[in-house]
């Protein structure tokens, strides 16, 4: 004979399987909009702003001096990574992230200077074998030059990052 415990268990059971991975998600609040405090969105973009601008480098140099590189594909996946890891985090109390960026990725980080984005990928072009600096110095300043368009693909709902890295890289 089943206990009153087992019936409820097996209901309940039930009832969870029956639900959608959405309703599921609901349910146990990891849709999406989680927002953290502003504290903890800047320790994690702090986190990830040196791998953010490598990708988006090493990206840029596929898309305009080695289309062909086996590596494009990967690099590709690593920023969309980056992105969408500071795309879906919200800031709690509706604390803008477009300005919170700008004021950490440009006023404090100067990542719309040429040089300094230099100094930040100088290591990992090495490790890669990019060693044309012409090259490298296009692929920084095309970085500093489009800041505000990366800021933008990620604090604005309305662009997908998908589309973001097509159009900036004509990634197929």
């Amino acid at each position: 004979m089943k206990t009153l415990k087992n019936k409820i268990t097996e209901r309940r059971l039930r009832e969870i399987i029956n639900e959608s991975v959405e309703d599921v998600l609901n349910r146990i609040g990891i849709i999406n909009e989680m927002a953290v405090p502003l504290k903890a969105y800047k320790a994690r973009v702090d986190g990830l702003r040196f791998q953010l601008v490598e990708n988006w480098c090493l990206c840029k140099w596929c898309q305009l001096f080695n289309p062909e590189s086996e590596n494009f594909a990967h690099w590709i996946t690593e920023l969309k990574a980056c992105i969408d890891n500071l795309k879906f985090l919200d800031i709690k109390n509706g604390i803008d992230k477009r300005r919170t960026l700008t004021r950490m990725l440009v006023n404090d980080y100067d990542y719309n200077n040429a040089n300094m984005i230099e100094r930040i990928v100088r290591g990992k072009f090495v490790r890669e074998n990019i060693n044309d600096n012409n090259q490298k110095v296009r692929v920084c300043t095309e970085f500093a030059d489009n800041i505000n368009g990366l800021i933008d693909a990620i604090s604005m709902d309305a662009i997908d990052s998908d589309e973001y890295i097509q159009n900036t890289f004509n990634n197929e």
